[in-house]
Protein backbone atom coordinates (compact mmCIF):
# COMPACT_ATOMS: atom_id res chain seq x y z
CA UNK A 1 0.00 0.00 0.00
CA UNK A 2 1.60 3.73 -0.90
CA UNK A 3 2.28 5.57 2.09
CA UNK A 4 0.07 8.29 2.88
CA UNK A 5 2.32 11.29 2.51
CA UNK A 6 3.02 10.12 -1.34
CA UNK A 7 -0.81 9.32 -1.59
CA UNK A 8 -1.51 13.08 0.11
CA UNK A 9 1.40 14.68 -3.10
CA UNK A 10 -0.38 12.38 -5.98
CA UNK A 11 -4.25 14.03 -5.11
CA UNK A 12 -2.66 17.82 -5.26
CA UNK A 13 -1.28 16.98 -8.58
CA UNK A 14 -4.00 15.59 -9.39
CA UNK A 15 -6.60 17.99 -8.26
CA UNK A 16 -4.91 20.41 -9.91
CA UNK A 17 -5.13 18.81 -13.55
CA UNK A 18 -8.31 17.62 -13.35
CA UNK A 19 -9.45 21.56 -12.89
CA UNK A 20 -7.16 23.49 -15.17
CA UNK A 21 -10.30 25.02 -16.95
CA UNK A 22 -10.24 27.10 -13.89
CA UNK A 23 -6.61 27.63 -12.39
CA UNK A 24 -7.14 29.59 -9.34
CA UNK A 25 -10.02 27.14 -8.25
CA UNK A 26 -8.02 24.20 -8.68
CA UNK A 27 -5.06 25.79 -6.34
CA UNK A 28 -7.60 26.68 -3.95
CA UNK A 29 -8.93 23.21 -3.69
CA UNK A 30 -6.26 21.00 -4.09
CA UNK A 31 -5.52 20.39 -0.44
CA UNK A 32 -8.75 19.79 0.13
CA UNK A 33 -8.73 16.87 -2.22
CA UNK A 34 -5.48 15.53 -0.96
CA UNK A 35 -7.36 15.73 2.79
CA UNK A 36 -10.38 13.73 1.50
CA UNK A 37 -7.83 10.78 0.55
CA UNK A 38 -8.86 7.56 -1.02
CA UNK A 39 -12.37 5.94 -0.28
CA UNK A 40 -10.58 3.06 1.42
CA UNK A 41 -14.14 1.87 2.34
CA UNK A 42 -14.41 1.55 -1.47
CA UNK A 43 -11.50 -0.48 -1.31
CA UNK A 44 -11.55 -4.68 -1.05
CA UNK A 45 -14.88 -6.27 -0.73
CA UNK A 46 -17.59 -3.93 -2.37
CA UNK A 47 -20.89 -6.22 -0.89
CA UNK A 48 -20.28 -5.19 2.74
CA UNK A 49 -22.21 -2.08 2.20
CA UNK A 50 -25.94 -1.71 1.10
CA UNK A 51 -27.87 0.79 -1.56
CA UNK A 52 -29.48 2.41 1.36
CA UNK A 53 -26.18 3.72 2.84
CA UNK A 54 -23.58 4.53 0.75
CA UNK A 55 -24.74 7.93 -2.37
CA UNK A 56 -22.69 9.27 -4.84
CA UNK A 57 -23.10 12.91 -6.12
CA UNK A 58 -20.77 12.70 -9.58
CA UNK A 59 -19.82 15.01 -11.87
CA UNK A 60 -20.86 18.01 -10.06
CA UNK A 61 -19.99 21.91 -9.32
CA UNK A 62 -19.06 21.74 -5.76
CA UNK A 63 -19.11 24.72 -3.73
CA UNK A 64 -17.96 23.63 -0.01
CA UNK A 65 -18.27 27.43 1.79
CA UNK A 66 -14.94 26.66 3.57
CA UNK A 67 -13.87 29.94 4.09
CA UNK A 68 -12.35 31.35 0.97
CA UNK A 69 -13.35 28.77 -1.32
CA UNK A 70 -13.81 28.88 -4.96
CA UNK A 71 -16.20 26.27 -7.13
CA UNK A 72 -14.52 22.74 -8.08
CA UNK A 73 -15.59 21.45 -11.16
CA UNK A 74 -15.86 18.08 -11.74
CA UNK A 75 -16.23 16.37 -8.61
CA UNK A 76 -17.74 13.38 -7.13
CA UNK A 77 -18.71 13.82 -3.13
CA UNK A 78 -19.38 10.12 -1.58
CA UNK A 79 -21.80 10.03 1.23
CA UNK A 80 -21.94 6.74 3.53
CA UNK A 81 -24.91 6.98 6.38
CA UNK A 82 -24.82 10.31 7.86
CA UNK A 83 -21.82 11.76 6.72
CA UNK A 84 -19.20 12.74 3.86
CA UNK A 85 -16.49 10.26 3.60
CA UNK A 86 -14.82 11.07 0.26
CA UNK A 87 -14.76 14.36 -1.95
CA UNK A 88 -12.39 14.49 -5.25
CA UNK A 89 -12.51 14.78 -8.72
CA UNK A 90 -14.79 12.46 -10.63
CA UNK A 91 -12.29 10.67 -12.68
CA UNK A 92 -10.61 9.23 -9.68
CA UNK A 93 -13.40 7.76 -7.67
CA UNK A 94 -13.82 5.04 -6.63
CA UNK A 95 -17.87 4.91 -5.92
CA UNK A 96 -18.72 1.23 -4.62
CA UNK A 97 -21.10 -0.72 -6.92
CA UNK A 98 -24.13 -0.89 -4.24
CA UNK A 99 -24.27 3.08 -4.16
CA UNK A 100 -27.44 5.04 -5.09
CA UNK A 101 -25.94 7.56 -7.60
CA UNK A 102 -26.58 10.83 -8.86
CA UNK A 103 -25.34 12.10 -12.16
CA UNK A 104 -25.00 16.02 -11.25
CA UNK A 105 -23.63 17.08 -14.38
CA UNK A 106 -24.91 21.10 -15.08
CA UNK A 107 -25.65 21.19 -11.25
CA UNK A 108 -24.50 22.85 -8.57
CA UNK A 109 -23.68 21.62 -4.97
CA UNK A 110 -23.50 23.71 -1.61
CA UNK A 111 -24.37 22.88 1.97
CA UNK A 112 -27.81 22.98 3.17
CA UNK A 113 -29.35 26.32 3.99
CA UNK A 114 -29.62 28.05 7.56
CA UNK A 115 -32.41 29.96 8.80
CA UNK A 116 -30.86 31.36 11.82
CA UNK A 117 -34.31 33.07 13.30
CA UNK A 118 -37.46 31.45 13.17
CA UNK A 119 -40.75 30.51 15.27
CA UNK A 120 -42.21 27.18 15.27
CA UNK A 121 -46.07 26.74 16.13
CA UNK A 122 -47.65 24.28 18.57
CA UNK A 123 -50.53 23.84 19.85
CA UNK A 124 -50.14 25.88 23.09
CA UNK A 125 -48.07 28.57 21.61
CA UNK A 126 -50.93 29.16 19.25
CA UNK A 127 -53.25 28.29 22.42
CA UNK A 128 -51.74 31.33 24.26
CA UNK A 129 -51.52 33.82 20.80
CA UNK A 130 -54.99 33.23 19.97
CA UNK A 131 -56.30 33.30 23.77
CA UNK A 132 -58.06 30.17 22.75
CA UNK A 133 -57.89 27.15 25.19
CA UNK A 134 -60.09 25.10 22.27
CA UNK A 135 -57.30 24.50 20.45
CA UNK A 136 -56.70 21.08 20.86
CA UNK A 137 -53.01 19.16 20.96
CA UNK A 138 -54.07 17.15 17.84
CA UNK A 139 -53.95 20.53 16.26
CA UNK A 140 -50.61 20.79 14.75
CA UNK A 141 -48.43 17.85 15.02
CA UNK A 142 -44.85 17.85 15.16
CA UNK A 143 -43.90 17.23 11.73
CA UNK A 144 -45.79 19.44 9.66
CA UNK A 145 -44.54 22.82 10.92
CA UNK A 146 -40.87 21.36 9.61
CA UNK A 147 -41.75 19.50 6.37
CA UNK A 148 -41.52 23.34 3.96
CA UNK A 149 -37.65 24.03 6.00
CA UNK A 150 -36.71 20.22 4.52
CA UNK A 151 -38.12 20.96 1.21
CA UNK A 152 -36.75 23.95 0.59
CA UNK A 153 -33.48 22.62 1.69
CA UNK A 154 -33.07 24.34 5.07
CA UNK A 155 -31.28 22.01 7.02
CA UNK A 156 -30.56 24.15 10.22
CA UNK A 157 -33.01 26.90 12.22
CA UNK A 158 -32.63 28.47 15.28
CA UNK A 159 -35.54 28.73 17.29
CA UNK A 160 -36.14 32.16 18.74
CA UNK A 161 -39.08 31.62 21.01
CA UNK A 162 -38.25 27.83 21.83
CA UNK A 163 -40.77 26.34 24.27
CA UNK A 164 -40.64 22.62 26.01
CA UNK A 165 -42.28 21.10 23.33
CA UNK A 166 -39.59 22.41 20.98
CA UNK A 167 -37.29 20.09 23.20
CA UNK A 168 -39.43 17.12 22.53
CA UNK A 169 -39.45 17.90 18.79
CA UNK A 170 -35.76 18.53 18.13
CA UNK A 171 -35.48 14.65 19.63
CA UNK A 172 -38.16 13.53 17.53
CA UNK A 173 -35.91 15.45 14.42
CA UNK A 174 -32.70 13.64 16.17
CA UNK A 175 -33.88 10.45 16.58
CA UNK A 176 -34.92 10.53 12.98
CA UNK A 177 -38.58 10.10 13.90
CA UNK A 178 -39.07 13.33 12.39
CA UNK A 179 -38.30 14.70 9.19
CA UNK A 180 -36.67 17.97 10.48
CA UNK A 181 -34.15 20.31 10.09
CA UNK A 182 -31.80 20.44 13.19
CA UNK A 183 -33.24 23.11 15.60
CA UNK A 184 -31.09 25.15 18.48
CA UNK A 185 -33.04 26.41 21.06
CA UNK A 186 -33.01 30.27 22.48
CA UNK A 187 -35.88 30.58 25.33
CA UNK A 188 -37.13 33.94 25.63
CA UNK A 189 -36.57 36.67 28.48
CA UNK A 190 -38.57 39.83 28.80
CA UNK A 191 -39.18 42.08 31.61
CA UNK A 192 -42.47 42.89 33.17
CA UNK A 193 -44.80 43.72 31.68
CA UNK A 194 -43.96 41.07 28.72
CA UNK A 195 -44.90 41.38 25.50
CA UNK A 196 -45.29 37.85 24.81
CA UNK A 197 -48.01 35.65 26.56
CA UNK A 198 -46.36 34.27 29.87
CA UNK A 199 -45.52 30.61 28.49
CA UNK A 200 -44.34 31.40 25.30
CA UNK A 201 -41.87 34.20 27.39
CA UNK A 202 -40.56 34.24 30.88
CA UNK A 203 -40.44 37.18 32.81
CA UNK A 204 -37.60 38.76 34.73
CA UNK A 205 -38.70 41.80 36.69
CA UNK A 206 -35.22 42.26 38.72
CA UNK A 207 -31.46 41.02 37.82
CA UNK A 208 -32.37 38.23 40.61
CA UNK A 209 -35.01 37.08 38.54
CA UNK A 210 -32.79 37.62 35.25
CA UNK A 211 -30.16 34.99 36.67
CA UNK A 212 -32.52 32.35 37.88
CA UNK A 213 -34.24 32.49 34.46
CA UNK A 214 -30.87 31.85 32.97
CA UNK A 215 -30.44 29.37 35.10
CA UNK A 216 -33.32 27.48 34.57
CA UNK A 217 -33.11 27.57 30.71
CA UNK A 218 -30.04 26.20 31.23
CA UNK A 219 -31.44 23.31 33.12
CA UNK A 220 -33.90 22.66 31.03
CA UNK A 221 -31.61 22.19 27.96
CA UNK A 222 -32.22 25.18 26.04
CA UNK A 223 -29.33 26.35 24.03
CA UNK A 224 -29.42 30.21 23.97
CA UNK A 225 -30.83 33.10 25.96
CA UNK A 226 -32.95 35.23 23.66
CA UNK A 227 -33.56 38.84 25.75
CA UNK A 228 -36.66 40.63 24.85
CA UNK A 229 -37.51 44.76 24.28
CA UNK A 230 -39.15 45.20 28.17
CA UNK A 231 -36.30 44.17 30.22
CA UNK A 232 -34.72 46.93 32.20
CA UNK A 233 -30.87 47.59 32.00
CA UNK A 234 -30.07 46.13 34.89
CA UNK A 235 -32.01 42.92 34.28
CA UNK A 236 -30.68 42.59 30.69
CA UNK A 237 -26.84 43.21 32.06
CA UNK A 238 -27.46 40.34 34.77
CA UNK A 239 -28.65 38.20 32.39
CA UNK A 240 -26.16 38.66 29.94
CA UNK A 241 -23.27 37.89 32.67
CA UNK A 242 -25.36 35.07 34.34
CA UNK A 243 -25.27 33.01 30.84
CA UNK A 244 -21.50 34.32 30.10
CA UNK A 245 -20.49 32.70 33.94
CA UNK A 246 -21.98 29.34 32.50
CA UNK A 247 -20.82 29.62 28.61
CA UNK A 248 -23.82 30.52 26.89
CA UNK A 249 -24.86 32.70 24.33
CA UNK A 250 -27.12 35.21 24.39
CA UNK A 251 -29.04 37.09 21.54
CA UNK A 252 -32.27 38.93 21.25
CA UNK A 253 -33.67 42.33 21.20
CA UNK A 254 -31.92 45.96 22.71
CA UNK A 255 -34.87 47.30 25.04
CA UNK A 256 -34.34 51.05 25.90
CA UNK A 257 -35.56 52.04 22.72
CA UNK A 258 -35.23 56.34 23.46
CA UNK A 259 -32.66 55.63 25.61
CA UNK A 260 -28.67 55.13 24.87
CA UNK A 261 -27.92 52.43 22.42
CA UNK A 262 -24.22 51.53 23.92
CA UNK A 263 -24.56 50.08 27.65
CA UNK A 264 -26.18 46.99 25.61
CA UNK A 265 -23.50 45.96 23.87
CA UNK A 266 -21.52 43.74 26.35
CA UNK A 267 -19.42 40.92 26.39
CA UNK A 268 -21.84 37.67 26.22
CA UNK A 269 -24.18 39.47 24.25
CA UNK A 270 -23.47 38.02 20.94
CA UNK A 271 -26.23 38.51 18.46
CA UNK A 272 -28.39 41.45 17.37
CA UNK A 273 -32.11 39.76 16.71
CA UNK A 274 -32.61 41.72 13.73
CA UNK A 275 -31.43 44.80 11.81
CA UNK A 276 -34.71 46.77 12.78
CA UNK A 277 -33.84 46.72 16.33
CA UNK A 278 -30.97 48.86 15.02
CA UNK A 279 -32.69 50.92 12.34
CA UNK A 280 -35.74 52.31 14.13
CA UNK A 281 -33.24 53.72 17.11
CA UNK A 282 -31.46 56.11 13.87
CA UNK A 283 -32.58 59.71 14.58
CA UNK A 284 -29.98 61.34 13.72
CA UNK A 285 -27.52 61.72 10.33
CA UNK A 286 -27.76 58.27 9.08
CA UNK A 287 -23.85 57.38 8.41
CA UNK A 288 -23.26 58.57 11.38
CA UNK A 289 -25.72 56.90 13.98
CA UNK A 290 -24.98 53.34 11.56
CA UNK A 291 -20.80 53.91 12.07
CA UNK A 292 -21.66 54.37 16.14
CA UNK A 293 -23.74 51.47 16.24
CA UNK A 294 -21.00 49.74 13.99
CA UNK A 295 -17.81 50.94 16.17
CA UNK A 296 -20.49 49.69 19.21
CA UNK A 297 -21.33 46.59 18.32
CA UNK A 298 -17.39 45.93 17.60
CA UNK A 299 -16.45 46.06 21.02
CA UNK A 300 -17.43 42.60 21.75
CA UNK A 301 -18.31 41.40 18.41
CA UNK A 302 -21.67 41.24 18.54
CA UNK A 303 -23.33 40.14 15.08
CA UNK A 304 -26.71 40.61 13.49
CA UNK A 305 -29.37 38.63 12.32
CA UNK A 306 -31.03 40.23 8.78
CA UNK A 307 -34.47 39.38 8.90
CA UNK A 308 -34.96 41.94 5.86
CA UNK A 309 -37.92 40.08 5.10
CA UNK A 310 -40.10 40.43 7.58
CA UNK A 311 -40.08 44.30 6.98
CA UNK A 312 -40.46 44.00 3.27
CA UNK A 313 -43.66 41.45 4.26
CA UNK A 314 -45.00 44.55 6.60
CA UNK A 315 -45.10 46.80 4.00
CA UNK A 316 -46.35 44.55 1.51
CA UNK A 317 -49.26 43.36 4.00
CA UNK A 318 -49.81 47.18 5.10
CA UNK A 319 -50.36 48.13 1.50
CA UNK A 320 -51.99 45.17 0.34
CA UNK A 321 -53.71 43.08 3.14
CA UNK A 322 -54.88 40.16 0.28
CA UNK A 323 -51.21 39.20 -0.27
CA UNK A 324 -51.58 37.10 3.04
CA UNK A 325 -54.02 34.90 0.59
CA UNK A 326 -52.41 35.73 -2.61
CA UNK A 327 -48.76 34.45 -1.99
CA UNK A 328 -48.69 31.08 -3.28
CA UNK A 329 -46.61 29.99 -0.70
CA UNK A 330 -49.37 30.67 2.28
CA UNK A 331 -50.81 27.28 1.28
CA UNK A 332 -48.31 25.72 3.54
CA UNK A 333 -48.96 27.57 6.38
CA UNK A 334 -51.31 26.37 9.17
CA UNK A 335 -54.45 27.39 9.26
CA UNK A 336 -54.09 27.76 12.63
CA UNK A 337 -51.56 29.61 12.15
CA UNK A 338 -53.28 31.34 9.43
CA UNK A 339 -56.09 32.73 12.04
CA UNK A 340 -53.51 34.44 14.05
CA UNK A 341 -52.37 35.80 10.50
CA UNK A 342 -55.81 37.30 10.19
CA UNK A 343 -57.11 37.76 13.60
CA UNK A 344 -54.56 38.88 15.25
CA UNK A 345 -52.37 40.83 13.02
CA UNK A 346 -50.39 44.13 14.07
CA UNK A 347 -49.57 45.23 10.85
CA UNK A 348 -52.76 45.76 8.68
CA UNK A 349 -54.62 48.43 10.64
CA UNK A 350 -52.74 51.02 9.80
CA UNK A 351 -51.96 52.00 5.99
CA UNK A 352 -51.43 55.60 6.37
CA UNK A 353 -48.85 57.49 4.33
CA UNK A 354 -46.82 58.26 7.11
CA UNK A 355 -46.59 54.54 8.41
CA UNK A 356 -45.48 53.55 4.73
CA UNK A 357 -43.23 55.86 4.99
CA UNK A 358 -42.20 54.84 8.43
CA UNK A 359 -41.24 50.91 7.05
CA UNK A 360 -40.11 51.90 3.62
CA UNK A 361 -37.20 54.01 5.77
CA UNK A 362 -36.52 50.93 7.91
CA UNK A 363 -36.20 48.71 5.50
CA UNK A 364 -33.89 51.27 3.59
CA UNK A 365 -31.91 51.41 7.09
CA UNK A 366 -31.79 47.66 7.26
CA UNK A 367 -29.92 47.49 4.47
CA UNK A 368 -27.63 50.05 5.22
CA UNK A 369 -26.89 48.37 8.30
CA UNK A 370 -26.32 45.09 6.52
CA UNK A 371 -23.79 46.70 4.47
CA UNK A 372 -21.99 47.71 7.38
CA UNK A 373 -21.69 44.91 9.92
CA UNK A 374 -20.14 43.13 6.22
CA UNK A 375 -17.82 45.61 5.69
CA UNK A 376 -16.95 45.94 9.38
CA UNK A 377 -16.11 41.54 9.58
CA UNK A 378 -18.55 41.16 12.54
CA UNK A 379 -20.80 38.01 12.04
CA UNK A 380 -24.14 38.80 9.52
CA UNK A 381 -26.48 35.41 9.79
CA UNK A 382 -29.35 35.52 7.27
CA UNK A 383 -32.92 34.83 9.17
CA UNK A 384 -36.55 35.51 8.63
CA UNK A 385 -38.86 35.96 11.55
CA UNK A 386 -40.73 33.37 10.01
CA UNK A 387 -44.32 33.06 11.72
CA UNK A 388 -44.19 36.83 11.66
CA UNK A 389 -47.47 37.44 9.53
CA UNK A 390 -46.78 36.71 6.02
CA UNK A 391 -43.25 35.24 6.21
CA UNK A 392 -43.36 31.37 5.45
CA UNK A 393 -41.60 28.73 6.94
CA UNK A 394 -38.70 27.72 4.88
CA UNK A 395 -39.84 29.98 1.49
CA UNK A 396 -38.95 33.26 3.68
CA UNK A 397 -35.20 31.85 3.21
CA UNK A 398 -34.83 31.95 -0.34
CA UNK A 399 -36.39 35.54 -0.33
CA UNK A 400 -33.90 36.96 2.84
CA UNK A 401 -30.92 35.75 0.38
CA UNK A 402 -32.26 37.79 -2.76
CA UNK A 403 -32.54 40.38 -0.12
CA UNK A 404 -28.97 40.24 1.19
CA UNK A 405 -27.77 40.72 -2.97
CA UNK A 406 -30.18 43.19 -3.36
CA UNK A 407 -28.74 45.05 0.22
CA UNK A 408 -25.22 44.97 -1.89
CA UNK A 409 -23.88 41.82 -0.73
CA UNK A 410 -22.51 39.75 -3.35
CA UNK A 411 -23.98 36.39 -3.93
CA UNK A 412 -21.11 34.66 -1.86
CA UNK A 413 -21.18 36.61 0.73
CA UNK A 414 -25.33 36.13 1.37
CA UNK A 415 -24.66 32.33 0.88
CA UNK A 416 -21.93 32.48 3.90
CA UNK A 417 -24.81 34.24 6.01
CA UNK A 418 -27.07 30.68 5.83
CA UNK A 419 -24.49 28.48 5.73
CA UNK A 420 -21.10 28.50 7.52
CA UNK A 421 -21.31 31.24 9.47
CA UNK A 422 -24.40 30.19 11.56
CA UNK A 423 -23.51 26.98 12.40
CA UNK A 424 -19.75 28.82 13.44
CA UNK A 425 -21.99 31.04 15.94
CA UNK A 426 -24.51 28.25 16.90
CA UNK A 427 -21.24 25.89 17.89
CA UNK A 428 -21.76 23.12 15.29
CA UNK A 429 -19.79 24.15 12.50
CA UNK A 430 -17.35 20.95 13.24
CA UNK A 431 -20.62 19.16 12.27
CA UNK A 432 -22.07 20.86 9.39
CA UNK A 433 -22.42 24.28 7.70
CA UNK A 434 -19.57 23.13 4.62
CA UNK A 435 -19.03 20.47 2.46
CA UNK A 436 -15.80 18.66 4.17
CA UNK A 437 -14.81 15.33 4.65
CA UNK A 438 -16.44 14.02 8.13
CA UNK A 439 -18.59 16.40 8.17
CA UNK A 440 -22.89 15.47 8.52
CA UNK A 441 -24.27 14.87 5.06
CA UNK A 442 -26.72 17.86 4.96
CA UNK A 443 -26.40 19.08 1.24
CA UNK A 444 -29.12 20.65 -1.33
CA UNK A 445 -28.39 20.42 -5.10
CA UNK A 446 -28.94 22.79 -7.30
CA UNK A 447 -30.07 22.91 -10.99
CA UNK A 448 -28.64 26.26 -11.84
CA UNK A 449 -25.45 28.31 -10.30
CA UNK A 450 -26.35 30.34 -7.53
CA UNK A 451 -23.05 32.26 -7.53
CA UNK A 452 -24.74 33.92 -10.98
CA UNK A 453 -28.03 34.45 -9.78
CA UNK A 454 -28.98 34.07 -6.06
CA UNK A 455 -32.21 32.87 -6.92
CA UNK A 456 -30.98 30.42 -8.15
CA UNK A 457 -30.88 28.64 -4.91
CA UNK A 458 -34.67 28.21 -5.32
CA UNK A 459 -33.55 25.51 -8.32
CA UNK A 460 -33.80 22.43 -5.73
CA UNK A 461 -32.89 19.70 -7.85
CA UNK A 462 -33.07 17.50 -4.22
CA UNK A 463 -32.11 17.80 -0.49
CA UNK A 464 -29.66 15.43 1.61
CA UNK A 465 -30.49 15.60 4.99
CA UNK A 466 -28.21 13.31 7.08
CA UNK A 467 -27.17 10.97 4.14
CA UNK A 468 -30.34 11.11 3.19
CA UNK A 469 -31.50 11.47 -0.47
CA UNK A 470 -34.80 13.50 -1.23
CA UNK A 471 -35.33 13.74 -5.01
CA UNK A 472 -37.18 16.84 -5.89
CA UNK A 473 -40.42 14.59 -7.10
CA UNK A 474 -40.93 13.47 -3.34
CA UNK A 475 -40.03 16.57 -1.65
CA UNK A 476 -43.25 18.13 -4.04
CA UNK A 477 -45.00 15.24 -3.04
CA UNK A 478 -44.99 15.81 0.54
CA UNK A 479 -45.51 19.51 0.27
CA UNK A 480 -48.64 18.90 -1.55
CA UNK A 481 -50.05 16.61 0.59
CA UNK A 482 -49.53 19.41 3.01
CA UNK A 483 -50.98 21.71 1.20
CA UNK A 484 -54.30 19.29 0.44
CA UNK A 485 -54.53 18.71 4.49
CA UNK A 486 -54.24 22.35 5.34
CA UNK A 487 -57.05 22.85 2.72
CA UNK A 488 -59.31 20.21 4.49
CA UNK A 489 -62.64 22.05 5.76
CA UNK A 490 -61.78 20.74 9.09
CA UNK A 491 -58.54 22.86 9.32
CA UNK A 492 -59.39 25.79 7.01
CA UNK A 493 -58.97 29.14 9.18
CA UNK A 494 -61.77 30.78 11.02
CA UNK A 495 -61.45 34.12 9.45
CA UNK A 496 -59.66 35.99 6.87
CA UNK A 497 -58.58 39.52 6.20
Amino acid sequence: MRSTALFEVMAIVVATMACVADDSSALGQASAYARAGPDRSAVGERASCDVSSVLAIEHVTLLPMTRGSLPIADATVIVRGQRVSWIGPSKRASVPACATTIDARRRWLIPGLVDAHVHVESPRMMRLILQDPSIPEEAINDADPYLPYIARGILQIGNMSAMSETIGQRRAIETGRVLGPHTMLAAMVDGDPSLWPVGITRVAATPEDGRQVVRDEIAEGYDMVKVYSNLTLDTFTAIVDEARSHGVKVVGHIPGRGTPIGPYFQAGYTMVAHAEELAVRVVGEEDAEVAHMVAAASLHGTGLMTTLTVDQRILEQTLDPSTLHTRPEIQYVHPVVRRFWYERNPYIGDGSAERVAELRGIIALNDKLVRAFVAAGLPVLAGTDSLVPGVVAGFALHDELAALVAAGLTPYQALEAATRAPCEWMGVAEDRGTVEVGKRADLLLLDADPLVDITNTQRIAGVVTNGRWLPRRELDAKLDELAKRYAAPSTRPLAAP
